[in-house]
């Protein structure tokens, strides 16, 4: 990639950790990994670990929202690898979910309630991987507040809306086009629809 407009990409659950292999060889942005692992029930002082890049960071909540984006946001003010990133993954997960209320600074309990405000030199994107089987229609609800609070802060969020085994290379084509465009609500991937633009405005 030429001249890239975004200092690394995070792939980000289990679903997104699934292009790893593809990115690290064909793409010059440095890849980081998160994944949660949950802890094995049999096996005593094994907590539920976040592994960032592999490295294990202790977990000692629960495996809900508002847990997870308490200690997400924990690790994303102390780790400068995750500014300014494309985040690639599956929004059915609870992961993604947490994960895009740390980088916004937002209670997911009291996310119409609360107004925040973002650094504007930090310039995250967000995309999503079709979700597998029918979970998405079981999460509508889900998705639906982390479209809100996305589109209440602007961030550009992309859909990667095509058959699995095109994933990985429609998902290439599209971080080689991010390096070319002026703006990227521009651009234009087949297979890549733009759900949300920095450039649209916010209205309640």
């Amino acid at each position: 990639m030429n001249n890239p407009r975004f200092d690394s990409i995070l792939l980000l659950g289990n679903h997104g950790n699934l292009f790893k292999g593809q990115l690290d060889n064909n793409t010059e942005l440095s890849v980081c990994t998160l994944v949660f692992k949950k802890r094995q029930a049999f096996v005593e002082n094994d907590p539920h670990q976040l592994l960032l890049n592999g490295v294990s960071i202790d977990y000692n909540g629960k495996y809900v929202l508002d847990e997870l984006a308490f200690a997400l946001s924990v690790i994303v003010n102390h780790n400068k690898s995750l500014q300014n990133i494309l985040i690639v993954g599956d929004p059915s997960e609870l992961l993604y979910q947490a994960f895009v209320y740390a980088k916004t600074n937002q209670n997911p309990n009291m996310i119409k309630e609360e107004v925040q405000f973002l650094n504007p030199t930090v310039s995250d994107a967000f995309i999503f991987i079709y979700p597998l089987g029918m979970v998405a229609k079981d999460i509508r609800k889900e998705i639906s507040q982390v479209i809100y609070v996305l589109k209440k802060f602007k961030k550009n969020t992309f859909l990667i809306r095509t058959k699995e085994s095109d994933e990985a290379s429609v998902l290439q084509k599209m971080l080689n086009a991010l390096s070319y465009v002026d703006e990227v609500s521009t651009f234009n991937v087949k297979g890549v629809e733009q759900l949300i633009s920095n450039q649209a405005h916010y209205s309640t």
